[in-house]
């Protein structure tokens, strides 16, 4: 008989320690029934930038798209040139939509490609191979011998980096001075010399085969 009382008070502090743990456990279960859910926020999409129209005349609208313009559904590629009745070339940076459409005025309509807008007009072809040349003029036409002085000019045909030298007439002869510099990216240069043959000095600047208008420096 005794050992049937310690049994069923044994069953019953086991009864009662899983009853306290449930109670122990329910505070942290309803905390975290309570918990609001955190949602990620949808991902955000960027919108497509519209197209770009231009208008190029008789009926003629280039569509640009993703920073590409398009003729008859093609894409065009840049410093390609398409000729069959409208003529348009782009620019070898792809920035430039040159156009010509027939019965024109001006020959070579120009647009900015990012905008659509008009950049103006042009006479000459853009393909249209350009002619070197230089233009030279001295800061002085009279200096004493061996006073300093600066030549500068403009190249056009020449690129950034060309070499430009000072050319003298001595004795019927163009002699090469030393007294040279190189074109910038705008086309200009500017070069500095000394003249120490008295009288007037029949100048010129050169560039390989381009050669600039003669002009003449008087040392005293």
């Amino acid at each position: 008989m005794r050992t049937t009382t310690h049994r069923r008070s044994a069953l019953r502090t086991a009864a009662v320690s899983v009853l306290a743990g449930t109670a122990l456990l329910a505070p942290a279960a309803a905390a975290l029934a309570s918990t609001p859910t955190v949602e990620r926020p949808a991902a955000v999409r960027t919108a497509a930038a519209k197209p770009v129209k231009i208008d190029i005349g008789a009926g003629v609208t280039i569509t640009v798209k993703d920073g590409k313009p398009y003729y008859n559904g093609k894409v065009l590629k840049p410093g390609q040139t398409v000729n069959d009745g409208i003529y348009l070339h782009l620019s070898a940076n792809g920035k430039r939509l040159y156009s010509k459409t027939q019965g024109g005025g001006t020959p070579y309509a120009i647009w900015d490609v990012a905008t659509g807008k008009s950049l103006g007009t042009q006479k000459n072809s853009p393909t249209a191979a350009v002619r070197a040349a230089l233009t030279a003029k001295p800061s002085t036409a009279s200096v004493k011998a061996w006073q300093e002085l600066r030549v500068s000019g403009k190249a056009t045909g020449l690129t950034a980096g060309t070499k430009v030298d000072l050319q003298q007439k001595q004795h019927g002869t163009w002699k090469t001075l030393p007294a040279s510099t190189t074109v910038n990216k705008s086309g200009a240069y500017s070069l500095r010399v000394k003249l120490g043959l008295k009288g007037k000095n029949e100048l010129r600047v050169q560039s390989g085969s381009t050669l600039s208008p003669v002009f003449t420096v008087t040392v005293r």
